[in-house]
């Protein structure tokens, strides 16, 4: 039986004819794109025929860059986004707490606050938290998941004291003018903090898992990604495929390392799917949160002489870890915020590539860019290596990229323009669950580049609409090897789809994060119908 996607705008994204009149698919590949009565000559007595009234269907929104398995845990966690000071973060916490009816083990967990919109302009510590509960262990994460504050019992469970040291990547806040810990951390101290805590339940998870693709299938997404997968989130995914929960396909990039045998010993998902779950590379993180200020610059951030943030690795150890993946043929993706970071990335890749015998650095792709330069993408056009902006930071965090980089480098954070300039293929993302996977508001914000505070944010960054789309399906199809199967309405391909209530093409620019996803439909069934 086949389906017919009639009376609607059908926009292909392939640009030599960007609209059709009429789709039909079937066993959930695209079989003929064209008009309304080509299609419409192809229909039998038994197939289903779906009428879009008018409104307009693109190829489904591709997720180029999140944690999905985070995604679901924060959905068990409190949002602290619209806390304005400390004494906001208490009273949502305890009502959290007591909604929630936890036991004196438990930890209660807050997600999303972000010091740089609190009236103290400052992080909460152990002091802060301890209001919340002397009981409970409490852990609030920042809003860039790269940073975050427990509590005194948080800090005695896990053992952290005076004598606990900081390490080259990671550091502990203390109180002032002692060793203390004051209960804050960032960056690799704080990610193995939260690699200490207890899992929830395999029950638990497998339902959260199930609500979150909900989640990104309501933003018209239907293909996403867990950026950085160790051997328990890795057995979490697989779990889930088996039992047949994947609805969205899932791509993993294993943390490289630890994991650099996992293409070996894991076959099965290793570069193909199987039951909507595949391996699709290594992962790895060369410096911090440029809203936190530990993404790693050359020039010291604004109001420092020396402070330049910092890095995790050195050149040696990450050209070492480059090499593993060339020679395992497998795409590297590395997280890079700052320009040192950048310059570090691009620099090794380009030392093992004139090493090796073959110069393929299987698209390679830089994580966030955000402060990547024109010279710097220059250099990256040339071996191949794709940038996949977060650019959306326009939007929630460009006011804070002024203050902390000055206007002439704050307003350049994701250069997406320059990118198009050296004719790049560039994606976008969301990072979620550090934002919500809103496609549609990171599409306006590359086309508009504006504030929350209604600040232009380099306008000489701003692209076309679709150049924007083309992000977020065609070229995010490319980043995923999949641009034979996904990112356009074409034969041959699976049907995977997004109804929009207008067209993004047609819309005034200043709405399009106003646009609704209606309808997201992944290998041709209805996973997601907005409710009327």
């Amino acid at each position: 039986m086949k389906t017919l996607y009639i009376n609607g705008t059908i926009l292909t994204m392939k640009e030599e004819k960007l609209y059709a009149e009429a789709v039909c698919v079937e066993n959930g590949r695209i079989v003929a794109v064209g008009s309304l009565e080509e299609i419409m000559d192809l229909k039998k007595a038994d197939d289903e025929v779906i009428d879009l009234h008018g409104k307009t269907m693109l190829p489904g929104f591709i997720d180029a860059h999140s944690h999905f398995v985070g995604a679901a845990n924060a959905m068990a966690q409190c949002d602290l986004s619209l806390c304005k000071n400390f004494g906001d973060i208490i009273r949502t916490m305890k009502e959290f707490m007591d909604k929630r009816n936890l036991s004196e083990n438990d930890w209660v967990i807050g997600c999303n606050y972000d010091q740089n919109f609190l009236e103290e302009g400052c992080h909460p510590d152990k002091y802060v938290l301890d209001q919340i509960s002397t009981i409970n262990p409490v852990l609030l994460v920042h809003a860039s998941s790269h940073m975050g504050v427990t509590n005194s019992k948080g800090l005695e469970i896990q053992g952290i004291n005076e004598n606990t040291e900081d390490c080259s990547d990671g550091k502990y806040g203390r109180v002032e003018n002692t060793r203390t810990p004051n209960g804050y951390m960032e960056e690799n101290v704080f990610i193995k903090f939260q690699s200490n805590l207890p899992m929830p339940s395999l029950e638990k998870l497998m339902n959260l898992i199930v609500e979150v693709q909900d989640m990104y299938a309501g933003y018209g997404i239907t293909t996403v990604q867990d950026g950085m997968v160790g051997q328990p989130l890795l057995e979490l995914l697989k779990y889930a495929s088996s039992k047949d929960l994947l609805k969205l396909d899932v791509v993993g990039y294993a943390d490289i390392t630890t994991e650099e045998d996992v293409f070996e010993k894991e076959p099965l998902y290793a570069n193909q799917y199987w039951k909507h779950f595949k391996l699709g590379g290594f992962k790895i993180f060369l410096d911090g949160s440029p809203q936190g200020r530990t993404a790693w610059m050359i020039k010291p951030y604004e109001g420092e002489t020396e402070y330049c943030g910092y890095p995790i690795y050195t050149d040696e150890a990450l050209k070492e870890y480059i090499h593993t993946a060339v020679n395992k043929k497998q795409q590297l993706l590395a997280h890079c915020n700052g320009d040192a970071a950048a310059e570090q990335y691009i620099t090794q890749f380009e030392n093992v590539l004139s090493e090796e015998k073959q110069k393929d650095l299987y698209r390679a792709v830089m994580v966030h860019a955000q402060l990547v330069r024109k010279d710097q993408l220059k250099r990256m056009a040339k071996i191949g290596m794709i940038p996949s902006f977060f650019i959306v930071h326009t939007y929630y965090w460009g006011d804070i990229h002024i203050k902390n980089f000055g206007i002439e480098r704050g307003s350049q954070i994701s250069p997406a323009k320059s990118a198009l300039d050296y004719q790049m293929k560039f994606t976008f993302h969301q990072d979620t669950p550090v934002v919500p996977p809103d496609m549609l508001r990171t599409i306006w914000s590359a086309v508009n580049r504006i504030s929350k505070s209604g600040k232009k944010i380099g306008e000489n960054q701003k692209i076309s609409v679709l150049e924007a789309l083309k992000a977020v399906t065609i070229y995010a199809a490319y980043q995923y090897f999949e641009e034979e199967e996904k990112g356009s309405i074409e034969c041959g391909k699976r049907a995977d789809f997004v109804v929009l209530d207008e067209d993004p093409l047609k819309v005034e620019k200043e709405r399009l994060a106003e646009i609704q996803v209606l309808m997201t439909i992944k290998d041709n069934q209805i996973i997601y119908k907005k409710e009327k």
